[in-house]
């Protein structure tokens, strides 16, 4: 198969090219200035030393060419480190295990024109990838792929979806004209070694620091040099990675026409609709059996119930079902309404999926023979597979009791009864899904006798889902204006706009908020008299307006208690950079206030958890146990790695326990409201 290359991939690779050239000139001068710097230093350290020989004297000497070495150490370092994919959770599988699904590989390999994978792994998640280790030398020294195949993938899709997938994993390596995109990634990687990867070499000098307080004085200075190389490499690196960034665009564009010629395109069109669900519906499973873990309750094969799980799921969002496998629409993929927000991401490694599927549908390659039989057929031990991979994802839980495995039967009553208590009353038609009102009076108004079914119509729904979009389009055009988002012109509502018409667009886009949110506002107002004129109809008014009171005023609380949690994670942001002993320990005490404060609010919450059966005995002793005490994070100038994990254990259930209960509380007004209609 040959393809030919897009003239925008041409332009695309051209700039890449352009891109990494410019860097390594720029990494030639920038070497070449820390060997000197590094020369001049070992030079004046040696000199230091033989001028007068004594303690002070080899200390700084040494000090001084110490930061010479340590500049230069920094600059080559990347040299050395490679990137290796975790294993951990992937099980290789071999030819003679499965010939079948062999010999269906070895049919993409030879139609997509690449080589056989050197190896074939398997794992649970809803994905496929092609890997391999990669390292500096790796751009010039030849590097057989990896085939990763997810098995939560392979339960989603059909016979000819997975062969599109996979067509498209090996047609990004099919072509010569692809593999500029390959050593484009590898440059970049060193890029972001320089930039990002320096935990092994913050260690290394501040060991050295550690050694003298003369050489600490060189460790800060040449730290403080680091920084401003950093700053340089960083604008580098913005301008190399927005190239490779686009290149890397293109080349999905392009692995999407190798699987179009390989099934046609209507395979990997439905494939890609499918997949948002598919990945829902197994982080459903997996997020179900995370709340089992003191039950020790596990699961004999997570793919049955996966499926179990997409079809439910695919039901209550009336999606067609065909062959067991939801048919997802364009409109379906998209749970809300449209940005009026149109802009080029160049920050995006993947183009839009309805990018995608405009340029694959423009292609219009169609095969008259398309094989919709499951994805699963294609093993001939799938369910022996399947097993293993979820043995394995359980073997890395710790239990504290014997664990009991879990029949399909009973996960699909349990799951199906945790969904309805964890649902509002379809009575509402989703109004409060997306949508928690906090400006209504729970003094009435009026004697409403509004109906309540126009109350929370299609139309009304529809506003929540808008008032959405249109907070999320806020945050783009802020976005914009700040410098976050870099695009030269962007569209609003099918019309072109420049970078500077930002704030113009913004005050529209605003004015456009208010008129959602008053629409909102006046039909929340009109839904509580509604329903307090229902409530005083049955003698429940006051009970009503308790409970409306009860969720607006947890509402503050719960915003309140969101700030506090931002507070402390960005407080705490030190403890992950490189700090003199002094710092850290004049940190840790300006944190005392804020901690206490924590405690205070957590004990809080948990004890009315704990009445609430939501928190278990065990976890609320242990936050008793950490709020009764002042734990000291930093001593004998090193982290206290139990405390400090602890805290941040504590900040997780905190936030756990805050979601939780505004969940509850809302429930528990909406369901008084359904209770007063349906009697």
């Amino acid at each position: 198969m040959q393809i030919q290359v897009s003239p925008s991939f041409k332009k695309q690779t051209t700039k890449a090219i352009i891109a990494i050239i410019s860097f390594v000139l720029f990494y030639i001068i920038l070497l070449c200035a820390a060997f000197a710097f590094t020369s001049a230093c070992i030079a004046g350290g040696i000199a230091m030393i033989v001028a007068k020989p004594m303690f002070l004297t080899l200390a700084l000497g040494i000090g001084l060419a110490g930061l010479g070495v340590m500049i230069s150490i920094f600059l080559i370092k990347f040299i050395f480190s490679s990137h290796k994919t975790d294993l951990s959770n992937f099980i290789e599988i071999k030819r003679n295990q499965e010939p079948k699904l062999f010999a269906f590989l070895d049919e993409i390999v030879t139609i997509t024109d690449t080589k056989f994978p050197k190896k074939v792994y398997i794992s649970s998640e809803v994905n496929a990838s092609v890997f391999y280790d990669s390292g500096f030398w790796s751009m010039f020294l030849p590097v057989k792929k990896n085939l990763h195949i997810g098995l939560g993938l392979v339960n989603s899709i059909t016979h000819d979806e997975l062969k599109a997938i996979l067509s498209h994993e090996f047609g990004h390596f099919s072509q010569k004209s692809m593999k500029v995109g390959s050593y484009v990634y590898q440059v970049n990687q060193v890029i972001y070694n320089l930039l990002f990867d320096n935990e092994s070499f913050s260690k290394l000098i501040i060991s050295w620091a550690n050694v003298s307080g003369y050489f600490s004085i060189f460790v800060s200075i040449g730290i403080k040099i680091i920084q401003g190389i950093q700053w340089l490499l960083g604008k580098m690196y913005a301008f190399v990675n927005k190239n490779y960034l686009a290149l890397s665009r293109e080349m999905e564009f392009h692995a999407d026409e190798v699987a179009a010629n390989v099934t046609g395109f209507l395979p990997l069109k439905t494939s890609l609709l499918r997949l948002d669900l598919a990945n829902q519906s197994f982080s459903r499973v997996l997020g179900f059996y995370d709340t089992k873990v003191d039950e020790a309750l596990i699961s004999k094969n997570l793919f049955k119930e996966h499926t179990f799980v997409m079809q439910f799921l695919a039901k209550k969002q009336n999606i067609t079902i065909d062959n067991n496998l939801p048919q997802v629409s364009e409109k379906e993929s998209t749970n809300f309404s449209n940005s009026k927000i149109v802009f080029k991401n160049q920050w995006a490694s993947h183009p839009e999926l309805e990018e995608r599927i405009a340029a694959l549908e423009k292609l219009e390659i169609i095969k008259s023979e398309i094989n919709s039989s499951p994805a699963n057929a294609i093993f001939e031990n799938i369910e022996n597979w399947q097993e293993q991979v979820t043995y394995k994802i359980f073997q890395a839980v710790s239990y504290t009791k014997e664990e009991i495995k879990n029949s399909l039967t009973n996960f699909e009553t349990d799951f199906s009864e945790t969904y309805e208590k964890e649902s509002f009353d379809p009575i509402f038609n989703q109004y409060y899904d997306n949508h928690s009102p906090v400006t209504f009076s729970t003094e009435p108004l009026s004697e409403s006798s509004k109906d309540l079914v126009s109350l929370f119509s299609d139309e009304k729904e529809n506003w929540t889902k808008e008032a959405l979009v249109l907070q999320n389009d806020l945050q783009i055009l802020e976005a914009i204006a700040n410098g976050t988002i870099d695009c030269n012109t962007f569209d609003y509502e099918g019309i072109k706009y420049s970078k500077k018409q930002v704030n113009t667009v913004k005050n529209l886009h605003q004015k456009h908020i208010e008129i959602i949110k008053n629409q909102l506002k006046e039909n929340d107002q009109d839904i509580f008299d509604a329903f307090y004129r229902i409530a005083k109809d049955q003698h429940k008014e006051v009970a009503f307006v308790a409970v409306c009171q009860d969720f607006l005023k947890f509402d503050t609380k719960f915003d309140a208690n969101l700030e506090l949690c931002t507070k402390i994670y960005t407080f705490l942001q030190f403890t992950g950079e490189t700090s003199t002993f002094e710092v850290i320990k004049h940190k840790f005490e300006a944190f005392k206030s804020i901690e206490d404060s924590f405690q205070k609010e957590l004990l809080a919450i948990a004890t009315i958890m704990l009445e609430k059966e939501e928190l278990n005995k065990d976890k609320f002793a242990t936050v008793e146990a950490y709020t009764s005490q002042s734990p000291i994070y930093f001593s004998n100038e090193r982290y206290d790695e139990f405390n400090l994990q602890r805290l941040y254990q504590m900040l997780a259930l905190f936030q756990q326990l805050n979601q939780r209960n505004y969940f509850l509380t809302k429930k528990n007004w909406i369901q008084f409201q359904a209770d007063l209609w349906k009697n």
